[in-house]
């Protein structure tokens, strides 16, 4: 009897990996699986990355259409921030239902524009097309200098582990929404992504940083994929971990939360985790504190292969229950 894997069964990041063994590689070509794509081009890499969202995958039923146009061109820019990158332009890809409101279409663009701006760059063009459901595709362009790029492979034992930023405020935002929760300032940590444009180019230019990706999927899961990547294991401190301002407020008008969950594993922070040597750790920071951003340390990298968790003086594993396509997802 023949058994035919299905997605269901690999989920994305094992289906990246049969694709990528299928493709015939150039000449210079780089590993796949990096949060952008490189080429080299005199002492830069062009950056390149896209990313594609659905309405029944990424988009929460209370999301509007600008909301949606800036999310787009965030998750773009957030990949071009985890290597250091400076965004050139974006070019979109809109898949929409005949059915769709000129005025949809338009707020659709505004906030994707406005996005864009925010960030000093531009969309330089695009595509549109029929489509039975919202589909939404992505395509930022960005350079950075060969010396300052910060790839997902580099982490060393003995080297420091951090995050930008603030954990939790995504999952905060979607578990008020989930629980009717009528909080502008909670929902909008879901609901308005923030790439860490500036935050990646100061990190990139201490020159310093062994391994960076952003945190799309989860703390855990990003976790296990530099795990996977570099071989090492993670020693996690909970007590370390930054808490987003709007996890707290959520957790005094939910009793039922479960904070930690929303911490580890729920994802859409675009935040950059990050690793680096301990004795850059302090000049990193500052740089990043006198830009008005934080950068906070939350563990180390170890030699073993397990994710470790730090909690009330005793070690466990770290489960990964990160997003991940095509496989059960804890929160939905």
């Amino acid at each position: 009897m023949i058994v035919v894997k299905r997605l269901a069964d690999m989920g994305e990041r094992t289906a990246i990996q049969r694709i990528t063994k299928l493709l015939t590689r150039g000449k210079g070509a780089q590993e796949i699986g990096d949060d952008c794509a490189i080429l080299a081009f005199d002492d830069n890499y062009l950056l390149v990355t896209t990313d594609m969202i659905t309405r029944s995958t990424h988009i929460p039923s209370k999301m509007t259409a600008r909301q949606i146009g800036w999310f787009l061109v965030a998750i773009n820019l957030s990949d071009i921030a985890a290597k250091g990158g400076t965004p050139l332009g974006l070019v979109l890809s809109y898949g929409l239902p005949k059915e769709t409101p000129e005025d949809f279409l338009v707020e659709l663009v505004k906030g994707a524009d406005s996005c864009a701006v925010q960030y000093d760059t531009t969309i330089l063009g695009g595509d549109t097309k029929e489509a039975q459901d919202l589909t939404l595709c992505g395509t930022a362009l960005g350079i950075v200098p060969q010396k300052e790029f910060m790839p997902r492979r580099g982490a060393t034992p003995g080297d420091v582990v951090a995050v930008t930023g603030s954990l939790g405020k995504a999952g905060a935002g979607y578990r008020a929404l989930q629980q009717n929760i009528q909080d502008e300032k909670i929902q909008k940590g879901l609901l308005l992504a923030l790439p860490r444009i500036k935050e990646g180019r100061i990190l990139a230019r201490s020159q310093c940083v062994t391994s960076c990706m952003d945190l799309s999927d989860g703390l855990s899961s990003s976790l296990y994929q530099l795990q996977e990547l570099n071989k090492v294991g993670f020693e996690i401190s909970s007590n370390a971990l930054p808490i987003a301002p709007e996890l707290l407020i959520l957790q005094q008008k939910d009793p039922t939360l479960d904070k930690q969950a929303l911490l580890l594993h729920f994802g859409g922070d675009y935040e950059l985790l990050l690793t680096l040597p301990p004795e850059n750790f302090r000049s990193v920071q500052h740089a990043l504190e006198q830009s008005g951003s934080s950068l906070t340390t939350i563990g180390t990298v170890t030699t073993s292969n397990d994710v470790l968790l730090l909690e009330k003086g005793k070690k466990r594993i770290l489960e990964n229950k990160g997003y991940e396509h095509f496989k059960p997802w804890m929160f939905g």
